[in-house]
Parts: C-alpha cells; sequence; structure tokens
C-alpha cells in the first residue's frame, strides 16, 4: 500500500471534500446523462420508424391498387373511380386525415379529406418533386409512394396525410416504459456514483501507487448502466418489430382473403382464377414482413406456394434471434359461405434479425459516443482532482510530498485534452449536414453548378480558417496562446448564431466563415501551448494525444449534432453549437487559468513584424515539400472524403444523418486507438520522412479504391484507411518539421501556424476539387481520383527528399 496523505480536518477541511465530492459527482452525472440522452433518442427514433411503416405500408397497398389500372395504359388523369380508390383506403387506414394523387410535378389529381391549403398544396409540390418518401408539414405528416406505370416510370404519388399528434401519441405510449426504465437505471447509477465519488480524494491522495485504480469503480458503474438500458432498448425494440410485423402480414392477409372471397363468391374455383399466382406474388411483395404464402383447399391440401425473395443477410445479421411466429391463417369461403379453403402467411424473421443488427449498430454508435464523454470528463475530473488534493495537502504536508500530486508533473497535454475537446466538440456538431443545409436554403448561387455551391460554406470556413491560423501562431508566439483561443471561442459562438439565423446561401457561407475565423484562432492558440510546453523529444506524443482528444471531440459532435438534427432541427445544432462554443474558456480557465501568461521570451517576438523570419521558412526545402506535398494533399482528401463527399453520398443513398455520423467516427476511432500508441514509436523512430511518405501510400490507396463503388463497406473501408494514415502521418510531420532549423529560428508556434494554414488551405480547396472536377463521374469515384493524387505526391515528396540528402551528402564528401 501507498502511503496516504494526511485529511485536512476543520470546517474547511471538510468543505473542500464535499466540494470535490460534489463536483465529482456532477461531471459523472453528465456522463450518466449523455449516455441515457442518447440511447433513449435511439429507442425514441426506432419507434418512430416503426409507427410510420403503418403508414408506409398502407400506402404502398393503396398503389398496388392504382398501378393495377396503370398497366392498361391509362394515365392517372383519367383513372376511373380514384376518388372512390381514396376514400377506401382513408376509411381502411386508422388516423389518416386525407388521401391524395399528385402528377411528379406535385400538381394536385385527386383528393379525399382535408387539408386543401395553398402552403399545403405548396410543400406536397416540393416534397413530390424531391422524391420523399415522408415530409412533415403544418403540424401533419405526409407519407408518399411513388405510382408507377407499365413501362415502369413514375406517374405519380399517392400521399397519406396523418396529423402529427396522432404518431406523437402513439409514440408516448410506445415510449413510457422506456422512460421509466431510463429513471430506475439512472437513479441507481447516481447512487453508486456518489458512493464512488466519496472515495475518489482518497484513491487520488495514495502517492507512489497506480492511480489508474480510482477510475475503476465509476467505468464500471457508467458502463453497467449503459449496458442495462442498452439491453431494455433491444428488448423492446425486438417486441415492437415483431408485433409491426405481424400488423403488416395481417393487413396483408386480409386483403387477401377479401379479395379471393369475392371471386369464390362467384362461384370461382382455384383452378380457374386467372394469373392468381402473379396477382399473389405482387401483393406480398409490398412488405418485407410475409417470408411466405401457402394457399389450401378445402381438404387441406396445398394448392399454391409463394416464397417472397428476402434480402440476403449477413453473417452479423444472422446472429441475432427472433420470436417464433406462427403462420398466420386466414379462412377463405365459398358462395354458399361455407369453407372452400385457407390461406396462411408466415411472418419474415428476416426482416426482424436486420432490423435488430440495424439497431444494435445503432446503440453501439451511441455506447461508443457516451464513453468518448466519459473518457474526457475522467480526465478532466483527474485534473482537479489532484490539483485540488495537492492544495488541501500542501497545507498539513511538506512541500516536496505535495508536488507528488501537481498536476504538473503530468504531461501538459493532458491539461489541454478537455480543452479542445470541448472546443472541437462544438464545433464539430453541424459537419453531418452542413451541404445538405446549403442545399435546403436553395442550393443556386450565381449560376455556378449546383455541387459547387454545395461546397462554398465548408470552403469559405476553412479559408477563413487559413487566415487565421496563420496569425494565431504569430500571436501566440508573441502575446502568449491563450489571447487567439479567446478571440477564436467568441467568433466561433457568434457564427454559429448566425449560421442559425441565415435566410438565404450568402448569409450561410457568411456565418461560416465567421465560424472559420474562430476555427483557426482557437484551434492554433491551444497547439501553441502544447508545442510550447513540451520537449522537443515528446512534441510527437504529447500531438498525438492532442489528437486523440480532438478526434473524440469530432466523433461526439458529429454522431450526436446527427441525432440532434433527426429529433429537433438543423437550425436547432447550430445554435447549440454557437452556445456550446464559449464553454471551453470556462475549462480553460480551470485546468489552464496558471498558464495563461505571456512567456519571458515573449517580449522580444512582439518587436518584430507578424511576418518577420518567415523568408527563412519559404525558402527551406524540406519545409515547403512536406507542406505542399503532404499537409496539403492529406488535408484535400481529408475534407474531401469526410464534411463533403460523405454528407452527399449518404444523402443519395438514403442514409440518415446519424449514418453519417458513424462513418466519420471510424475514422476517429482509429486514430484514437493507435496514434498514442504509434506516436511512441515514431518519436524513436529516425526514419520520420519514410513514414511521412507511407502514410500517404495508405491513405491514398484507401480513396483510390473509392474507384470501384463498394457501396457502404468502400466507403468504411477509405474512412479507416485514410484516419490509419493520419496516425502516421501527423506525429511524424510535426516532429520532423519542428526540428528543423529554419524553423527553429523563426519560432515553434509560428512555423506551426504557418503548417496549419497549409492544412486549411487543403481543406478549403478539398470540396471545390471535388465538386468541380470530373464533373462526369459519380462522388465517390471523384474522391477515387483524389486519392489517387495523393499518392502522386507522396511518392513525389520523397524523391525531392531524397535528391535533396545524396545533394546535400555529396557536397559534404567534396568539403572533406
Amino acid at each position: 500500500m501507498g502511503r496516504i496523505l494526511p485529511r485536512q480536518g476543520g470546517p474547511r477541511g471538510r468543505a473542500a471534500a464535499a466540494g470535490i465530492v460534489l463536483s465529482s459527482l456532477l461531471l459523472l452525472l453528465v456522463a450518466l446523462g449523455t449516455s441515457a440522452v442518447l440511447l433513449f433518442g435511439a429507442l425514441e427514433r426506432a419507434q418512430t420508424t416503426l409507427l410510420s411503416e403503418r403508414f408506409h405500408l398502407a400506402g404502398r397497398e393503396g398503389a398496388t391498387r392504382i398501378e393495377a389500372g396503370l398497366r392498361f395504359g391509362r394515365p392517372l388523369e383519367q383513372f376511373l373511380n380514384l376518388d372512390a380508390l381514396l376514400t377506401e383506403v382513408l376509411s381502411d387506414t386508422q388516423g389518416l386525415l386525407s388521401v391524395h394523387v399528385v402528377a411528379p410535378s406535385g400538381v394536385g389529381i385527386a383528393a379525399v379529406g382535408a387539408p386543401d391549403t395553398d402552403a399545403f398544396a405548396q410543400d406536397l409540390a416540393r416534397a413530390a418533386q424531391d422524391g420523399l418518401r415522408a415530409f412533415a408539414s403544418g403540424g401533419t405528416r405526409m407519407f408518399l409512394t411513388p405510382l408507377r406505370n407499365r413501362e415502369g416510370a413514375v406517374a405519380g404519388f399517392l400521399v397519406l396525410v396523418v396529423p402529427q399528434d396522432v404518431i406523437s401519441r402513439e409514440l408516448d405510449l410506445a415510449v413510457t416504459g422506456g422512460v421509466a426504465t431510463l429513471i430506475i437505471v439512472s437513479a441507481v447509477a447516481a447512487l453508486m456514483l456518489a458512493v464512488a465519488a466519496g472515495r475518489m480524494p482518497g484513491a487520488m491522495a495514495q502517492v507512489r501507487v497506480a492511480r489508474w485504480r480510482w477510475m475503476l469503480m465509476p467505468v464500471v458503474v457508467l458502463l453497467s448502466a449503459q449496458i442495462a438500458y442498452s439491453v431494455f432498448v433491444l428488448q423492446t425494440y425486438r417486441n415492437s418489430l415483431a408485433d409491426t410485423s405481424v400488423a403488416a402480414a395481417q393487413s396483408i392477409g386480409l386483403r387477401v382473403q377479401q379479395d379471393m372471397n369475392r371471386l369464390l363468391a362467384l362461384g370461382l374455383g382455384f383452378e380457374r382464377m386467372p394469373g392468381l399466382q402473379e396477382q399473389l406474388q405482387s401483393v406480398i411483395r409490398i412488405s418485407d414482413a410475409v417470408e411466405g404464402l401457402h394457399l389450401r383447399d378445402g381438404d387441406g391440401v396445398v394448392r399454391l406456394e409463394i416464397l417472397s425473395p428476402q434480402a440476403e443477410q449477413s453473417w452479423f445479421t444472422q446472429l441475432f434471434p427472433t420470436p417464433r411466429i406462427a403462420p398466420l391463417p386466414f379462412v377463405l369461403t365459398g358462395a354458399d359461405g361455407a369453407p372452400a379453403g385457407q390461406i396462411e402467411l408466415a411472418v419474415a424473421a428476416g426482416s426482424i434479425r436486420a432490423g435488430l443488427a440495424n439497431q444494435t449498430i445503432t446503440i453501439v454508435t451511441v455506447a461508443a459516443t457516451s464513453a468518448f464523454f466519459m473518457i474526457e470528463l475522467l480526465v478532466l475530473m483527474q485534473i482537479l482532482l489532484r490539483r485540488s488534493i495537492a492544495r488541501s495537502a500542501a497545507r498539513a504536508t511538506p512541500v516536496t510530498t505535495a508536488s507528488e500530486l501537481e498536476p504538473e508533473a503530468e504531461p501538459f497535454h493532458l491539461l489541454a485534452r478537455p480543452v479542445i475537446f470541448a472546443f472541437v466538440f462544438a464545433w464539430a456538431l453541424p459537419l453531418s449536414f452542413l451541404p445538405l443545409k446549403m442545399r435546403s436554403l436553395g442550393g443556386e448561387l450565381f449560376g455556378l453548378p449546383p455541387d459547387l455551391v454545395l461546397a462554398l460554406p465548408i470552403s469559405a470556413e476553412m479559408a477563413c480558417a487559413l487566415l487565421t491560423a496563420i496569425i494565431a501562431g504569430r500571436l501566440a508566439d508573441a502575446w502568449g496562446w491563450h489571447k487567439p483561443f479567446a478571440a477564436g471561442l467568441f467568433l466561433s459562438a457568434l457564427g454559429g448564431a448566425a449560421a442559425a439565423l441565415a435566410p438565404d446561401e450568402l448569409a450561410f457561407i457568411g456565418a461560416r466563415a465567421v465560424t472559420g475565423l474562430g476555427y483557426g484562432l482557437s484551434w492554433m492558440g491551444i497547439q501553441a501551448f502544447v508545442v510550447q510546453n513540451c520537449p522537443p523529444e515528446r512534441r510527437g506524443q504529447a500531438l498525438a494525444n492532442l489528437m486523440a482528444g480532438i478526434l473524440a471531440g469530432f466523433i461526439a459532435g458529429t454522431a450526436v449534432g446527427g441525432i440532434f438534427a433527426e429529433q429537433f432541427s438543423q437550425n436547432a445544432v447550430l445554435w447549440t453549437s454557437g452556445a456550446l462554443a464559449l464553454a471551453p474558456f470556462g475549462i480553460a480557465l480551470i485546468t489552464l487559468g496558471r498558464h495563461m501568461k505571456p512567456r519571458p521570451q515573449q517580449a522580444q517576438a512582439r518587436q518584430g513584424s507578424m511576418f518577420a523570419g518567415w523568408a527563412g521558412l519559404l525558402r527551406s526545402p524540406e519545409y515547403m515539400g512536406v507542406l505542399l506535398l503532404s499537409v496539403v494533399p492529406f488535408s484535400i482528401a481529408q475534407v474531401g472524403l469526410l464534411y463533403f463527399a460523405v454528407p452527399l453520398y449518404m444523402d443519395k443513398i438514403g442514409a440518415a444523418p446519424s449514418d453519417t455520423g458513424r462513418i466519420l467516427m471510424v475514422y476517429g476511432v482509429v486514430v484514437i486507438l493507435l496514434g498514442p500508441r504509434l506516436s511512441e514509436v515514431i518519436d524513436r523512430s529516425t526514419a520520420k520522412l519514410r513514414i511521412i511518405v507511407a502514410g500517404g501510400l495508405v491513405g491514398g490507396l484507401g480513396l483510390a479504391a473509392l474507384y470501384a463503388d463498394l457501396g457502404l463497406g468502400g466507403i468504411f473501408l477509405a474512412a479507416a484507411l485514410l484516419s490509419l494514415s493520419s496516425t502516421l502521418i501527423e506525429p511524424a510531420r510535426s516532429a520532423f518539421v519542428l526540428n528543423l532549423p529554419a524553423v527553429k529560428q523563426v519560432g515553434l508556434a509560428s512555423a506551426l501556424g504557418l503548417q496549419r494554414a497549409a492544412d486549411k488551405l487543403g481543406q478549403m480547396i478539398g470540396p471545390l476539387v471535388i465538386a468541380a472536377a470530373f464533373a462526369g463521374s459519380e462522388i465517390v469515384q471523384r474522391v477515387a481520383f483524389v486519392g489517387l493524387g495523393f499518392v502522386g505526391a507522396s511518392l513525389l515528396l520523397g524523391a525531392v527528399m531524397l535528391m535533396r540528402r545524396g545533394r546535400a551528402a555529396s557536397v559534404s564528401e567534396a568539403a572533406k
């Protein structure tokens, strides 16, 4: 056992201890609350999807009946008894407000029920023109089903309109149990966390003992609470999914029963029903809930067996057990009312498995997101506890003993990590939908190509970040890191609010430009703190660990932003992003307050001009070669793929913003897991240039593989390889560049600022390159071409550096 520092007695000591316990408990509850809210949001979205499926199914059934008439070649405008068919759909589907048929342009053809307002007609026309499946409008929700003619072209849409409060009322009933379970699990976990928080000061006060043990109980409690609620969510969703599948099969079976009873009432036998097999096949294909159909005659003999084609399932999907659901029987009656046979529908187990697999992926995403919150909060808690205990111990023990607990004994990047996490989290909230938000404002500007217009907000943001990154590095060397950092937070908050209020495309681009100004200042300010306070032999490791905090915030921000955009709105996320941009300053005051003052050598740096000494950097082949052939190409590839191509590609295939967040998460997870470990090896290596080139080849070839258009799997692979490229390049590049003689002359933060400016230059032109170049190609193929360019730039960098070293060796040999 290690020696434990004595407690500080008296009321003041007890008050300090109580403050430690309460602050620890508060941070732990924030982590627990984040997990609970995200898991509850996942349950709520899943239940909304299941509730909406009932209306989608009704729309598909009605569309099938209309399409049967369209096969005769009549246009929708000449469809006989269309109003009567819509009336039947309205009466057969509980909760509907109205039913409409519209042309592909959105012009109304027929309607039964209300509403009939100009605003509703405009929203309906816009939804039809955009080909949406569901659309909210003025307290209602529209469900659109395409109507196809005999050539397979879209002839119009069948639209079911449901009052939003109908879905909300059913949703409240569905998630009531989830709320109760959430409260119970959270209360039990909070009680256990209170006990853990009370033990933390004692655990942290043990010197010369591994202090990771103090984290064990909070981690176990938080993970246990998350697992318990996740199991409940999965079980609830499993039951709801099974009920929805049975209800869908029941609805299809009743329709088949009614249609066949009409034919049997006319005296037709099964053998005399023309096209019976084709008709039944088309009916059961309406929903994935039906796996097969058996038609038996009065003697129980199977007269017809139809199996619905099911999607091929992965090994992961097949792992999930499904409830055993007996076939649903429907009795058929003849002309005399006597039983004439029976239809049996088999409920598809595959669709239930697929739904469970998808929900499990969602829960794992939520778990990973909340885990990032938990880790960063525990890091912050460690800093606060150590500092508080050190102050208490200093009053009762010798300074030498108390100094063992000083947070400065830890690497400086640990002090900065909670700050950078909070900043990047706030900034990353809207990243998963920026191009989509731009398109919702009109997406047209000065006659530019649509893809180029969608790229402008990101490019403007990165262009402004480029400018301020240059300035921030110089300011950090001259006046201290904290001043550009604080100014950047204010501008980021202003930009978030302006983006939420933007009425048009130009205003939105301007708002993101303001955000970029703040982003460049704050990003560079906090990195300047790290490079100014870490020894050269640990800078690669320090920056890699800082990058882990950055990517943790990036992952959590994009995932949470995507989820909140689905639940609330894009503007709500933008407002939240702006408000949270100010939070990192409060965290910085707590963790880094004593370092917010200029260093002694900075007074001399103020006397020079803003660009003093940069001539040496610009004349350095090594420095400029890394910037132009590594930093810029990597940034083009990174932003072009993650912030621009992925959101547009996912939207094209109908994926949700949260799915985009999952792909962005893959990028960050690899860096977080591998970055700190690889950086230790890279810091000790003497082949940093080779590592830079190898990293470029890994990332570039990963993007180049997208040319084969491998679908979602290819996107995930490209993101993973690009992140592996980052873990190799970033620490090797920083260690290589910051040790160059030209860099030491101008100042570390200034050189790093110019490097980050090159980074922002690549991020600025990345979306523009993909949007403007190779216009005839698919979006992922454009990214593949960028990947090939990244490969070429990396090989060229290696060749240039080898020639440079060979020339230097020749000069040295001649001098001898």
